[in-house]
């Protein structure tokens, strides 16, 4: 008679899936914690000139067993680079070492290319507020057990802007203004353009960079009122006297009239139908209005991205399903293709960075 044994069975499904999906999980979560850590500590500022584990361990008051396993974690990602040379005169104590049976020299690390640019604190393009707002949005993702229980949380729109601009300012700083702005000098002749209005500009770095190519160009950052006090930081910064702001709400203020040109880029009224007799209205005959956002077919995909939108929401602007979509928003083909209705007609349309598209329309 043939005994039944439970712990031969084994499960209808392979674990497999599981047990890969977790440990790549948890690894994302590690090296996130391991540049997070070495920002936090200051270790890529110490090593801006190489030192050796033990030296950046003194220097810095770190265990000196976990120092080097941190060191080569940070190369494993490419954030140090690790430098084997030596100095003549080392190199031959090194060689005499070797002969002796003795321990080599240790390498010393140094910040990578890619460090040096993104992570030092004296960089151009550094990328700390971007680094601290993902601090705060994994903060968030802690919270999700509660989330899914009482739904989003709720941000007031002024400070919620007020605080990312500086993240959205660096990223756009690294590729995408510049890729943006030549996109539009070579569709529009901003030569022409005497009067700019930059709707939601937030850090106003697009109105800078186009006042900058133009010195004939006025041009006016429109924006909650809270967030202007940072665009004329910005404004200050770069000293563009021809840059200016409006605080306002654009979805309950006018914009004015009387411009050449309106540019708009990733903004809650970005796919806004509302907003396109405001935007016509503002436009002098023959003006350009150049919008950059992402479309849906690049966000709807991907539904931890779609979670991740939808963890928090505006009180007075509530969000839509899918990513960078609000509850007033329409579709991005379907908003283009309203555009013609208002009398801007579409005359390029082009895909750049990250995922966005640039849509060029002229007023009839």
């Amino acid at each position: 008679m043939k005994v039944k044994n439970e712990l031969m069975e084994t499960p209808a499904v392979d674990s497999d899936r599981l047990v890969k999906t977790m440990e790549n999980s948890t690894r994302g979560l590690k090296e996130y914690r391991l540049i997070g850590t070495a920002l936090e500590l200051e270790v890529f500022e110490a090593l801006k000139t190489p030192l050796r584990a033990g030296e950046l361990a003194e220097k810095m008051g770190f265990d000196p067993v976990l120092v080097p396993h941190f060191c080569e974690a940070l190369v494993r990602l490419g954030m140090l680079d690790r430098v084997e040379e030596v100095a003549e005169e080392e190199g031959k104590e090194k060689e005499g070492e070797e002969k002796a049976g003795k321990s080599p020299v240790l390498p010393r690390y140094v910040n990578s290319e890619l460090t040096a640019t993104y992570l030092l604190k004296e960089s151009p393009f550094s990328q700390h507020q971007y680094l601290s707002e993902m601090s705060r949005n994994a903060a968030l993702w802690t919270r999700l057990p509660e989330l899914i229980k009482q739904g989003p949380v709720v941000v007031d729109k002024g400070p919620f802007f007020w605080g990312i601009i500086s993240c959205m300012a660096e990223n756009t700083r690294c590729g995408l203004l510049q890729e943006a702005v030549c996109t539009v000098m070579e569709s529009v002749d901003l030569g022409k353009v005497r009067r700019l209005l930059d709707m939601g500009g937030g850090h106003g770095l697009y109105s800078i960079a186009f006042a900058k190519m133009n010195e004939q160009l006025e041009a006016f950052v429109f924006d909650l009122p809270p967030v202007t006090i940072k665009t004329k930081q910005y404004i200050e910064k770069y000293g563009a006297s021809n840059v200016d702001v409006i605080p306002g709400d654009f979805f309950k203020d006018e914009l004015g009239t009387g411009y050449d040109m309106v540019f708009s880029s990733f903004n809650p009224g970005g796919k806004a139908p509302e907003l396109i007799p405001k935007i016509a209205s503002a436009l002098n005959e023959g003006g350009f209005f150049v919008t950059l956002q992402v479309p849906d077919e690049n966000t709807e995909f991907d539904p931890l991205f779609s979670l991740d939108w939808n963890l928090w929401t505006f009180e007075d602007t509530k969000k839509g399903g899918t990513g960078y979509c609000f509850e007033n928003s329409v579709p991005f083909n379907e908003y283009i293709g309203m555009l013609g209705d208002y009398g801007l007609e579409v005359f390029r349309i082009l895909d750049l960075k990250e995922g966005s598209r640039m849509v060029f329309t002229k007023k009839k």
